[in-house]
């Protein structure tokens, strides 16, 4: 339900000539945001109980982040490995560069989107409930599977599946096992933000993806490492505290 809200407040806003990062707000504010603002207190629910939003210690949140900012390697290898098999569609490429906005207004907007309010929607839905949900009939292990697909699935650019099913897992892992929506949030924020500040530096051109060089496999496979090894001391850390 809240998915559909969501894709509709987006195509609602888009249709009146918006850009693409003012329907992704709406999206987050009125799709998913204010509905759970209105379901929670009226059916008894709270946010820091029942979406695990409540505070995170420290330590814990800066491991959650470091591990986030470690996959983004790996990611965008899987990334690539997608647009490889499958090119993105020029029409989506058209379109995308023909909603650009370079201005100083438009740059906030898309940070604002992409960096606040898509985190915090996304993780909402995807973590908060799917996850959470999934994790009660069939374990933590496939709900964590089960949330990144529909994660890498719902954003409809099967160019990018891998890498965005690469990231779901990290941050399915980060909600299992730090027990925190919040934690995710602000993982899921750094990550985008350093995705976006890289892509603005960058100017990636995906009609014509750079070859994969065995630097990129190296620095891939070391980030992989340090990827897991964030991963066990996170474990670590959060099997010495109480849930």
């Amino acid at each position: 339900m809240l998915l559909s809200a969501n894709f509709l407040c987006q195509i609602l806003v888009y249709n009146l000539g918006t850009g693409l990062s003012l329907p992704v707000i709406a999206g987050a504010l009125l799709g998913v945001m204010l509905p759970l603002g209105v379901i929670f207190p009226a059916q008894g629910f709270s946010a820091a109980r029942d979406l695990r939003l409540g505070p995170v210690a420290a330590p814990v949140l800066a491991v959650s982040v470091l591990t986030a900012l470690a996959s983004l390697a790996p990611n965008s290898l899987l990334g690539t490995l997608s647009l490889s098999l499958h090119p993105p569609d020029p029409q989506w490429i058209s379109f995308t560069r023909d909603n650009q906005d370079h201005t100083l207004p438009g740059i906030l907007l898309t940070v604002a989107a992409g960096v606040v309010f898509a985190p915090i929607a996304e993780e909402i839905v995807f973590r908060g409930l799917v996850q959470r949900l999934a994790s009660r009939t069939w374990g933590p292990a496939p709900a964590v599977v089960i949330s990144a697909l529909l994660f890498g699935l719902v954003h409809g650019q099967p160019w990018f599946l891998f890498g965005l099913i690469g990231v779901g897992l990290v941050l399915g892992f980060i909600f299992e096992t730090t027990r925190s929506l919040r934690a995710c949030i602000v993982a899921h924020a750094v990550h985008n933000g350093v995705s976006l500040a890289l892509e603005f530096n960058g100017g990636y051109d995906y009609t014509d993806p750079p070859p994969l060089t065995p630097g990129d496999w190296i620095w891939a496979g070391g980030s992989l490492i340090v990827l897991i090894g964030l991963g066990w001391i996170l474990r670590t850390m959060t099997a010495r505290s109480p849930e």
